[in-house]
């Protein structure tokens, strides 16, 4: 299952930020990306605040630095830089944020809270490419760092949301349980 969900988060990431080469010249002012990369983590930190879960609080803070701190390492390391040739860019420091906390979301309280996370994540992702900030491979590398990061260091809560997909002829189906 998780396999699957990582491999869906890059997918969605990949197919919702490419764009034409074209289209990647010249930076321009990100105000929703910018933004985005303070609401999404902040939301999540709503999130354990509403189940009353300090342990998710700290699970999320852990995640969070360690997604943040790793992204700045593999930045220089990597050294590639951006498109507008403003820095490093590998990989994105506001899709390792994002990534993160609704990978957070999505491991401790289940996929059914986590959804609105991910794609607020993947607008992240799509407006960073689109201003030219990143290319597409370096969205998808602060995804993965990010999403990586939370699932490791956060653990589902007890009796949490469990979700199943299957198919059924050509069609799949998805199932969320939930203990109340």
């Amino acid at each position: 299952m998780i396999r699957f969900t990582c491999a869906g988060s890059l997918a969605l990431a990949l197919a919702c930020a490419s764009l034409p080469v074209a289209a990647q010249v010249q930076a321009q002012h990100d105000a929703v990306g910018d933004a985005l990369q303070y609401i999404v983590p902040l939301g999540a930190a709503g999130m354990t605040w509403y189940h009353h879960d300090l342990e998710g609080t700290k699970q999320l803070g852990v995640s969070f630095l360690v997604a943040q701190g790793t992204t700045e390492v593999l930045k220089h390391a990597i050294a590639q830089p951006r498109p507008d040739g403003t820095g490093y860019g590998m990989p994105s420091g506001h899709t390792s944020a994002v990534f993160s906390a609704a990978a957070f979301v999505h491991r401790r309280y289940g996929l059914g809270e986590a959804w609105p996370f991910y794609i607020l994540a993947t607008v992240t992702g799509y407006e960073r490419v689109h201003t030219n900030h990143h290319t597409t491979e370096q969205v998808i590398g602060g995804a993965a760092v990010g999403i990586a990061s939370s699932f490791i260091f956060t653990h589902p809560l007890p009796d949490g949301g469990q979700v199943g997909v299957q198919m059924r002829g050509s069609a799949p189906w998805v199932s969320y349980a939930r203990a109340w």
